[in-house]
């Protein structure tokens, strides 16, 4: 009995089939093929920007393989694992990089996978690769970019501030300073083109004496060029002085005539200050007045020797005459007059040394009360070697006389210090000693 196929049968085989053929067509349109064999291989990333399963693998840009499954890894971060089917004759190095890039601009992303060509070793089928995900184009120009907008918003903070400052500057007076500077550099301008048309016109009407003057500083450089030799003697001469003097040892004789300089300064001051014989000599009167004394006293004694030669020459074979009589003064004396020749020398008889302070004297009387004394009363008169003598004072020691001197010659800017013995006038230094 032959087996006979129902129509029930045939008609579920065929559905069958077609469904077979459909979920194949299927697959196959979304890049599986079920009849190859195909590796599989897992990678991590933290986003994917918009990948979806049956999206391309790629190796140099050849398609070999398809993304089949994306979902969550369900750990702390969220991150997201992605599964690709790669074909079998595709070896993939070890450390390789699965990155998902941009595919076309419609955003469209697919996986490229990145060789390492240093490791020998391979991925096998299961392994998971290392992930990277590529800038999108909005992300690289915004990169790009940011560097540009940085400066240009740096570059408008500038202009601003160089905007500000020159507002700051070209304020309203400063508007008018520079208009008044633009006039006054324009008057300037004017000035020069008056003075150059002045210098213009002067050196037309004097280009003769310029001419003249050129002839002339040409004569003197002819002139200095023709004495050549006599000016480098000269020069040489000038540096044969300067040899001399530099050899010369002039420091020290500078420092000598200083050295000598300061002594006879320190010799000047102890001459004005009075000490030593020398100082006293100079400030002190008495060698003067003594030396005036001495004169006056041999010009009485010549006169008397004229007129009374027998006093020291006696001779008995001759008779000189008469004796007469001669003052201070040498002025005769009339015989009547000889007992009024007396001498007013004030209360003092004895022969106590005192010392007095003269502020004047005089060949003729002066009465007390005259303005010579400038109303200083008690002024002692003595009459002494032909001349009136007037004096304040009387003091026993010298240091005394000297200590009121200098408030008398307050009035009397010529008082000095006289000594007297008795009534006889002795030299300062003679009462010292």
């Amino acid at each position: 009995m032959a087996f006979k196929i129902s129509n029930e049968v045939k008609v579920g085989f065929l559905v069958i089939l077609t469904i077979g053929i459909a979920v194949w067509g299927f697959q196959f349109l979304k890049g599986k093929n079920l009849f190859e064999s195909r590796s599989t291989y897992y990678v991590v990333y933290d986003r994917v920007d918009g990948m979806d399963e049956s999206s391309p693998v790629l190796i140099n840009g050849l398609k070999v393989g398809l993304v089949t499954d994306i979902r969550f890894l369900h750990d702390s971060l969220n991150r997201i694992i992605v599964k690709m089917l790669i074909d079998n004759e595709f070896k993939i190095p070890d450390s390789s990089i699965a990155e998902i890039y941009g595919a076309d601009l419609m955003g469209s992303k697919a996986i490229r996978l990145n060789f390492s060509k240093i490791n020998t070793k391979y991925y096998k089928s299961g392994d998971t690769l290392f992930s990277k995900i590529e800038q999108d184009l909005k992300s690289q120009v915004s990169a790009q970019m940011l560097p540009l907008k940085t400066k240009a918003e740096e570059l408008m903070l500038s202009i601003d501030s160089v905007m500000s400052v020159i507002q700051n500057i070209f304020n309203e007076n400063t508007r008018d300073n520079l208009s008044k500077t633009f006039s006054s550099i324009k008057e300037t301008i004017k000035n020069l083109e008056r003075t150059s048309i002045s210098l213009d016109t002067l050196m037309q009407n004097e280009k003769y004496v310029l001419a003249r003057i050129f002839a002339n500083i040409e004569s003197i450089t002819s002139n200095l060029k023709n004495n050549n030799e006599k000016i480098a003697l000269i020069i040489n001469n000038f540096s044969a002085i300067s040899d001399s003097l530099q050899k010369a040892n002039i420091k020290e004789t500078i420092l000598n005539a200083n050295s000598a300089l300061g002594q006879a300064n320190s010799i000047l001051g102890k001459i004005n200050r009075g000490e030593g014989s020398f100082g006293m000599l100079i400030n002190n009167d008495t060698l003067y007045k003594n030396l005036e004394n001495a004169s006056r006293n041999l010009d009485i004694l010549m006169q008397d020797l004229k007129e009374n030669p027998k006093r020291y020459v006696h001779f008995s074979l001759f008779d000189f005459g008469k004796t007469t009589i001669v003052d201070e003064s040498g002025n005769k004396i009339k015989k009547k007059d000889r007992k009024n020749n007396t001498v007013k020398n004030g209360p003092t008889s004895d022969n106590t040394l005192i010392y007095k302070i003269q502020i004047r004297s005089a060949n003729k009387q002066i009465a007390p009360k005259s303005k010579e004394f400038k109303g200083v009363e008690n002024v002692e008169e003595n009459f002494n070697n032909g001349r009136y003598k007037y004096t304040l004072g009387r003091y026993t020691s010298l240091e005394d006389a000297l200590n009121n001197q200098s408030q008398i010659t307050a009035q009397f800017p010529d008082a000095f210090v006289v000594a007297y013995q008795g009534n006889q006038q002795v030299p300062v230094q003679d009462a010292r000693k």
